[in-house]
């Protein structure tokens, strides 16, 4: 976001001393006077002030009256004042300001201001005499001092209902169409929507959760206070520009179209462009610097050379283990945040490095929670375990829990099942449930159909697994198999269909012609979160603190770990549900209950 300067002028001449003067009167107010040791005779010169008097002997205004009552009718040249002089230094306290400066912003009103640190526009103006009816963008404002927890605590937020309008909620609420829009600034791009949180003045809605009328979620990062207005980022990513023919189209073109590391750079780009618009328009500025790191390490060292990087708050990338595990250890000059987005592959731990994707140690743990419900409600359930070589440890694993569960080895060399195997094990009289412990594609399929085929309203299988790896996304596996079978695991990541991603998905292909990618969305999520712990906490270090954040299909809560670093925590367990993936708890077991008589 750029900004213009409209300081407003500094006060001149007299005005401006008037104001120090009464800044160490100010100063002196909570001072108490020690033990006097002597008096010196002061001689006023001309042009002389008590201001100036008080500050060259450090005194309050306030003690040279106690020794000189007619000082207070004014003072003048040639008079005598009897100056005290301490056998101690006064200790002063200072008084604490009340009021801080805003500097107006693109878009910003009256209404918008005036709300946002929960005041009238009356009282705005009363801070800011010389107000007009316009703002300048980069004018200077007088606004209540408060830290961001104390302007937090002004506001409470409100969920749109579903056919709710800005005239219901104003009836509702008691806000008009302005002053909600004035809260909440997104309601300018898109709209009101079913579902949306709104932003409202605690003080309004404190009656109405009394009595049951509203619901009140949990803020998001999005409704913390913005301590810096600039966020600098670096983006470091595999483009491999120099590879492209530009003067080929048919090369370019099919470049572009297959999937591979330029063109998951684009996408994960296009996603960061299409954040910094999102939070342009809720008033933080990103500044972004873009490097193709050509996924070359000896282009990384240049880079690397090239750049100052102490000036970036953060750098997301590069994309790969090696290439990101370098960048983290330059940036431990620096101390500068270095996010790997996108690799699911362990990365050697530096002291500057965050892991967006949470690692299979933590997913296990996830739905093992998940799986621990579902054997403390089941009674003597069939357990099914189908794990090849490479997940002996989830077999063992599953059998140390299930000790009277069934083994099933696949074949080594084509990686499948005999149908005949599994049917003789499921059974009609018990929960049938599955874990499936495999990358390999030949087995995934085959099991998913057969299972499919296999289980009916009689006998109902619920398909799980400790890991779900990147083969489950492979055409050849059926959705629908997976639908029916409620196959369940825990992600780092879930897609939604809300109206908020309804909304983005619109935005997204309206601006750059085709629906977000996975990736697209992984580059606005990362972006979105990232921007916002520094926005409000200075250094994504502090950030951590925010704890957990949510945006379109990620969610983010670092924990330090051990041995340098921060890892990403937060998961989901999901489910398939027909054609639709949701998140679900852990089941929990029924109290039995007896019928009223």
């Amino acid at each position: 976001m750029t900004s213009a300067q409209n300081l407003l002028r500094p006060l001149s001449g007299s005005r401006f001393f008037i104001v120090i003067a009464f800044a160490f009167v100010g100063l002196w107010v909570n001072a108490q006077e020690p033990e006097v040791s002597h008096f010196v005779i002061h001689k006023v010169k001309k042009k002389e002030t008590l201001g100036k008097i008080a500050k060259r002997y450090d005194i309050p205004v306030d003690f040279i009256f106690k020794y000189n009552p007619k000082a207070k009718d004014g003072i003048k040249k040639r008079d005598k004042l009897r100056i005290p002089r301490y056998k101690q230094k006064i200790v002063i306290t200072p008084p604490k300001p009340t009021s801080s400066t805003h500097i107006v912003k693109s878009k910003e009103t009256l209404w918008r201001i005036a709300y946002t640190y929960g005041i009238s526009i009356d009282s705005l103006r009363k801070l800011n005499p010389k107000l007009g009816d316009t703002l300048s963008i980069g004018t200077q404002l007088q606004v209540p001092l408060r830290t961001a927890a104390e302007r937090a605590a002004l506001f409470d937020y409100y969920t749109v209902l579903p056919k709710e309008g800005f005239y219901r909620l104003t009836q509702k609420l008691g806000l008009s169409r302005m002053e909600l829009e004035a809260l909440n600034p997104m309601l300018d791009s898109i709209g009101l929507q079913a579902g949306m949180q709104l932003r409202i003045p605690k003080a309004k809605i404190d009656s109405l959760t009394a009595a049951g009328i509203i619901e009140l979620p949990k803020p998001s990062l999005w409704d913390s206070t913005f301590v810096t207005p600039v966020v600098r980022l670096a983006l470091m990513a595999p483009f491999r520009l120099s590879k492209i023919e530009l003067d080929s189209l048919k090369q370019t073109e099919k470049t572009l179209s297959e999937r591979n590391l330029t063109t998951v750079a684009l996408d994960f780009y296009a996603g960061m462009l299409h954040a910094i618009d999102s939070l342009n328009k809720v008033g933080l500025s990103i500044e972004l610097t873009v490097m193709d790191t050509e996924n070359q390490l000896f282009v990384i060292e240049n880079l690397l050379n090239k750049y100052d990087f102490s000036q970036f708050d953060a750098v997301i990338g590069p994309f790969t283990p090696t290439s990101v595990e370098r960048v983290a250890r330059g940036m431990s000059i620096f101390n500068i945040p270095v996010i790997s987005p996108l690799t699911t592959r362990e990365i050697q731990t530096q002291k500057t490095l965050f892991n967006t994707i949470p690692s299979k140690k933590t997913l296990r743990e996830r739905i093992q929670v998940y799986i621990d419900s579902l054997d403390a409600v089941t009674e003597n359930p069939c357990v099914l375990i189908v794990a090849d070589a490479k997940n002996q440890q989830a077999e063992i694993a599953l059998q140390k829990q299930f000790p009277l569960a069934e083994v099933v080895r696949p074949d080594e060399r084509f990686g499948y099942v005999k149908p005949d195997d599994v049917d003789s094990l499921l059974t009609a009289t018990r929960s049938n449930f599955v874990f499936l412990e495999t990358e390999n594609l030949n087995l995934i399929t085959s099991m998913t159909s057969m299972l499919n085929a296999q289980q009916s309203t009689d006998r109902p299988v619920q398909l799980l697994t400790y890991y779900r790896s990147a083969t489950y996304d492979d055409p050849n596996v059926s959705q629908v198999h997976l639908g029916n079978l409620h196959f369940t695991y825990a992600s780092h990541s879930l897609e939604k269909r809300d109206t908020t991603r309804i909304i983005f998905d619109a935005n997204y292909q309206k601006r750059f012609g085709m629906i977000p990618s996975r990736t697209s969305i992984k580059g606005f999520d990362v972006t979105i979160d990232v921007a916002l712990r520094i926005a409000t906490k200075r250094t994504l270090f502090s950030g951590v603190s925010q704890g957990l954040g949510e945006q379109l299909q990620h969610r983010f809560e670092y924990v330090k770990l051990p041995k340098g670093g921060y890892q990403n925590t937060a998961t989901y367990t999901i489910q398939h549900k027909g054609f639709e993936t949701i998140e679900v708890d852990p089941p929990q077991k029924q109290l039995d209950t007896l019928d009223v008589r």
